[in-house]
């Protein structure tokens, strides 16, 4: 199973997605676990994670989206919608944003988007 992203010929998305990857960090109820960003865009997200997450489970993400103008600290709520093997101690999960502020949505939108 390859970990590279998909081609933009081959991706099926309607929304783009950009690569992103960095430490973010997630809280699932009362625990943290550090992950890292896959890739990002208006409507979600893909991040690694050492261990499986449930479809379905509602968490928070904080990470740092890299702008030219420096980073911008974003905190966001998920629900995941895959967990997927990937290697030994690495899944990815996708997940879409639940609670998103219009204006971090349109800043996500033109970062995902731009070359």
């Amino acid at each position: 199973m390859s970990s590279l992203p998909a081609s933009p010929e081959s991706n099926r998305r309607v929304v783009p997605r950009k690569a992103v990857r960095q430490a973010a960090t997630l809280v699932i109820g009362d625990a943290t676990r550090q992950v890292q960003t896959w890739d990002l865009g208006r409507d979600g997200m893909c991040l690694l994670s050492p261990r499986p997450i449930a479809p379905g489970t509602r968490c928070k993400v904080t990470f740092d989206l890299p702008l030219a103008t420096g980073p911008m600290r974003l905190a966001a709520g998920l629900k995941v919608v895959y967990s997927s093997y990937s290697a030994s101690g690495d899944f990815k999960i996708g997940a879409v944003f639940t609670d998103l502020d219009e204006g971090v949505a349109i800043i996500l939108a033109e970062f995902a988007a731009a070359p």
